[in-house]
């Protein structure tokens, strides 16, 4: 049965929502993040590349992220979000702390995929929920507050992480001769991932809200969401979605472009296979760009009226390919900026990660919450004002990073990399705010999943990886990590002029497509 709870809106209960909500993403970042400081024992003690590190980091838990996502975002909209989040929290807890476990590549991977099925149960019902506690007034800086446990949570991550290692590797130098044969790293992602058990439990005291109770639309109710998600979910696997085709009496124009496209699919693995021998990211890079057309496809057989407001919408397609592009190079340096400054000036994980850990933690709170106070006031005048925010942190952004990466004093480091830390925040929260805002109430789920898969296949999946491999290229001809790193990084900032292009055609577009939103869906019989 659906909630009949209609909570009063932006009340004292509703920020202790949001509260409890900040808290499970700022363990997801937590877990996510952690394995960056990490990164120096995981490449010594596994005898792996940087490229097999930003495989770790970004793509075995971006792949199962996004394609987990497609289903969960259906059960985020049909059924109790509440207990979709403690579920996926507790699974993530659990996958992190068996990450200690690990004593192979393969093993982490698979911790890894398990960290990125249990988190992609997160944000699309979270995101949801906030827009049933809080009105429109405050919606982008509720989003920002929400989103920053990005930054809060990855700042802590690596702050522990390194701390834990150091501390652990200290008092046993040996790691043979630790308790359990444990190294420190391995330790670490233990010790942050049981206290999600306890955060878990702590979710099931928020209610459960009617859905969508502060728009005057009507929302259709979903009798089996389980069913339909699983039906979701085979629609993404390779071969089950040609069967599901077949079976739902497809127009065969449909089933022969998804085996045109899966043919595409088999040969851009196979061309960068050859081309990298890294057949596993390939592999896996190719299944998650599989999940993301076969999703877009089904919802267009299924669900005719949210193919229509959500994939036709070129406002939400631009952004939707401008913000993951600039998480492409946000979850790069998020993964090896750690690795560079150790390697750079010479510092323990300890003080990297207390360092880096509270200027990424502070210093993004404070751009996240700037960029979506700002966004908020210029949304009263401009209906693209969320956007020019986007622009200008676009603008920004590559600037001091390319300045930070430049610093020859520590203090010259620091400076530019919290403005970086800073500006590099401002556009999360307007985004996912401008995607729900084109939107319809039982879609939100369904949009901030798009920017959810698109930032996972386009940011996390390539972003790591790209800047790994073209590093480990780097030092093949004869630079050092630190060198390589900071080259790659610099080379691959230019995706940032692709943002800054897509975004002005988004800033043109948004007011015509906001404006015709209802029209558009009373024309297809979605609302009276």
């Amino acid at each position: 049965m659906s909630s009949k709870y209609k909570p009063k809106l932006d009340s004292g209960y509703s920020y202790y929502v949001l509260s409890l909500l900040l808290i499970v993403h700022i363990f997801n970042f937590l877990d996510r993040q952690i394995i960056a400081i990490l990164a120096p024992d995981i490449q010594k003690d596994l005898g792996i590349s940087l490229g097999d590190l930003g495989f770790l980091y970004g793509t075995a838990f971006a792949i199962f992220y996004a394609i987990m996502g497609v289903p969960l975002a259906k059960l985020a909209d049909s059924w109790n979000r509440t207990k979709l989040i403690s579920i996926g929290v507790g699974l993530w807890s659990f996958m992190t702390a068996a990450s200690g476990l690990a004593r192979s590549f393969a093993g982490l991977a698979f911790c890894r995929i398990g960290v990125g099925v249990g988190e992609s149960s997160a944000s699309p019902a979270a995101y949801s929920l906030l827009a049933d506690y809080f009105s429109d007034r405050i919606k982008t800086t509720v989003y920002s507050i929400y989103a920053s446990g990005i930054y809060i949570g990855g700042g802590i991550g690596i702050f522990l992480g390194g701390w834990i290692a150091d501390s652990w590797n200290a008092a046993y130098p040996i790691s043979e001769l630790a308790p359990f044969g444990f190294a420190g790293w391995q330790i670490a992602f233990i010790s942050v991932g049981l206290p999600g058990l306890i955060v878990a439990l702590l979710v099931l005291t928020i209610k459960e809200p009617l859905r969508g109770h502060t728009e005057d639309v009507e929302i259709k109710k979903v009798d089996k969401p389980f069913k339909e998600a699983g039906k979701m979910l085979a629609g993404v696997i390779p071969i089950a979605s040609i069967i599901n085709l077949y079976k739902d009496g497809s127009d065969k124009k449909e089933i022969y472009l998804q085996l045109a496209f899966k043919l595409g699919i088999f040969l851009l693995i196979f061309a960068m296979g050859i081309l990298t021998s890294d057949w596993m990211q390939w592999s896996a890079f190719g299944l998650g760009l599989y999940a993301l057309f076969s999703w877009i496809q089904t919802v267009k057989i299924k669900d005719p009226v949210s193919y229509e407001i959500v994939f036709k919408s070129k406002t939400m397609n631009l952004i939707m390919v401008a913000f993951p592009l600039f998480s492409f190079m946000g979850y790069a340096v998020s993964a090896f900026l750690p690795t560079y400054f150790m390697e750079t000036f010479e510092v323990s994980k300890t003080i990297a990660g207390r360092n880096l850990g509270l200027q990424s933690a502070i210093f993004g709170f404070l751009g996240l919450l700037f960029g979506g106070v700002f966004s908020d006031y210029l949304r009263k005048s401009y209906a693209n004002g969320r956007l020019v925010v986007g622009m200008i942190s676009v603008v920004l952004s590559p600037i001091f990073l390319i300045l930070a990466l430049h610093a020859e004093t520590l203090f010259l480091f620091y400076v530019h990399h919290i403005i970086w830390s800073f500006v590099s925040t401002f556009w999360v929260g307007l985004c996912v705010a401008t995607a729900t805002d084109l939107a319809l109430p039982r879609m939100r789920g369904m949009a901030s999943a798009y920017f959810i898969l698109m930032a996972s296949v386009v940011g996390l999946a390539l972003g790591p990886y790209t800047v790994g491999k073209v590093a480990d290229i780097y030092i093949s001809y004869g630079n050092s990590t630190a060198e390589a790193l900071s080259l790659s990084m610099q080379t691959l900032s230019t995706v940032f002029l692709i943002s800054l292009t897509l975004l002005f055609f988004a800033v043109k577009n948004l007011p015509s497509e906001e404006k015709s939103k209802f029209d558009r869906a009373r024309e297809l019989g979605e609302i009276c």
